[in-house]
Formats: C-alpha cells, sequence, structure tokens
C-alpha cells in the first residue's frame, strides 16, 4: 500500500511540474509565427514580423476577396486591430 501511494505521488507531482512547465511555455511564446485563415470577406495570410509593448506584429497579405471589399476589411473580421509602426521600435 505504501508503495502504491508512492507511485500515486510520484505521478502527481509530475503531471503538476508538466503543467507548470507548459503554461510558461506558452506565455513566453504568446505570439503564432503565421496566423492564416479565411472568413466571409476573403482569405488571409499573416507573418509575425515583432512583439513590443504587449502586442504582437503581423505583416499580412489577402487573397480570394470578395468583391468591394480589401484586405483590411478581411483582416479586421478576422479580428486583427490596424495600427501604425510600433512606437517602442522608434
Amino acid at each position: 500500500m505504501k508503495r502504491l501511494k508512492l507511485r500515486l505521488s510520484l505521478l502527481f507531482a509530475g503531471a503538476i511540474l508538466s503543467l507548470g512547465v507548459s503554461h510558461v511555455a506558452a506565455e513566453a511564446a504568446g505570439c503564432a509565427n503565421i496566423v492564416a485563415g479565411g472568413n466571409v470577406y476573403g482569405n488571409f495570410d499573416c507573418r509575425l514580423t515583432t512583439f513590443c509593448g504587449g502586442w504582437c506584429y503581423y505583416a499580412c497579405t489577402c487573397s480570394n476577396m470578395f468583391p468591394g471589399y480589401t484586405c483590411d476589411d478581411v483582416l479586421v473580421e478576422a479580428g486583427f486591430e490596424m495600427s501604425d509602426s510600433p512606437s517602442c521600435l522608434d
């Protein structure tokens, strides 16, 4: 019985440790290198250019856009925010 408790304790400790390490790694890499997809206005492909001031900045291209819509429309619909160059790079 003591042996079973020891094994369960070690298993539990290992699970907690790996969850903690995974969480730290996920926070360190807060920006995806590539974000691609599509919506009703068209398709987009965005590549990470920089991480600055807690924000991820991407260079994006769009394709197969619905007539009358721009790449900005596609990106806003996808949840991106439009901005100028990051001020922390100046």
